[in-house]
């Protein structure tokens, strides 16, 4: 295995490859990104709101109640 490098841009999730490297094409690579904007790979945080959510298992029943006897089965 040998490394070839070069910079490009990527444009929607494609990478062109270069003129000079065309006899790769086919050919199963290993590919390692370098990026400077750490922001870019940083992953957002999805907030999650349950607060409308009805749980059919829990209604007319006491949360704690179920979960002390939750914890008495153990």
């Amino acid at each position: 295995m040998y490394a070839i490098e070069f910079e490009a841009d990527i444009q929607n999730g494609t990478v062109k490859i270069p003129e000079m490297y065309r006899q790769l094409d086919n050919a199963h690579a290993k590919i390692v990104l370098m990026v400077n904007e750490e922001s870019l790979l940083a992953q957002r945080e999805t907030e999650l709101d349950f607060t409308n959510t009805d749980i059919k298992a829990f209604s007319g029943r006491d949360a704690l109640d179920i979960q002390r006897t939750m914890r008495d089965e153990w």
